[in-house]
């Protein structure tokens, strides 16, 4: 607890401590009474103080509290929860960045699949049908119609031509799968009539 005095006979002396500027809240200097010790005073509101005063503790983090060194009236920071101190005032930490959000959503194509947009092109051996003209999705990841389009319309399978190729194993077919919008393309590209 700091003691403060009034003197109007400090006015105009010169500080003792030329680095206590510095450390000092605004306005207050460290000044030399007649018999050499220390005080300090505040020469704008008439304010005097055997200790030097302590910055705002707004100024400080949180857990920051500011001290005075005896032998030298410098002004230390000291952090009791952590066990740090420092001459130099504790810098506010920037906020922590804000935890990440959940992971986008898997994107969705234009248009729906549907197990009503299918076209059997026929056992192995049709390749030549649709190879080197339509995707054919990996046989050993893929092999049911139902649970392609599913993918599909989930956007765990993503085919931005709007049309593809799966083989049934359950059937053993290949079977061309198109995106609602895509039929009449997928038709005309392998030459296919709509029967």
């Amino acid at each position: 607890s700091s003691c403060w005095l009034v003197h109007s006979s400090i006015v105009g002396r010169r500080p003792k401590f030329e680095e206590m500027a510095g450390v000092l809240p605004p306005g207050w200097g460290a000044y030399q009474d007649d018999e050499g010790r220390t005080y300090y005073a505040n020469p704008e509101t008439g304010e005097t103080s055997w200790e030097p005063p302590a910055p705002p503790p707004s100024d400080l983090p949180d857990g920051w509290t500011a001290h005075q060194d005896p032998e030298t009236g410098r002004t230390f920071y000291a952090n009791v929860a952590t066990g740090e101190s420092s001459w130099e005032p504790p810098v506010v930490a920037d906020a922590p960045p804000p935890a990440p959000g959940p992971p986008p959503e898997p994107e969705k194509p234009p248009g729906r699949w549907s197990v009503d947009f299918t076209y059997t092109i026929g056992p192995e051996g049709n390749e030549g049908i649709f190879d080197g003209k339509v995707q054919l999705l990996d046989r050993h990841v893929y092999n049911s119609v139902s649970a392609a389009v599913n993918n599909l319309n989930d956007g765990l399978i993503v085919v931005p031509e709007g049309y593809c190729v799966v083989f049934s194993g359950s059937k053993q077919n290949y079977y061309l799968l198109w995106r609602e919008d895509k039929e009449a393309e997928v038709f005309s590209l392998l030459g296919l009539s709509d029967q």
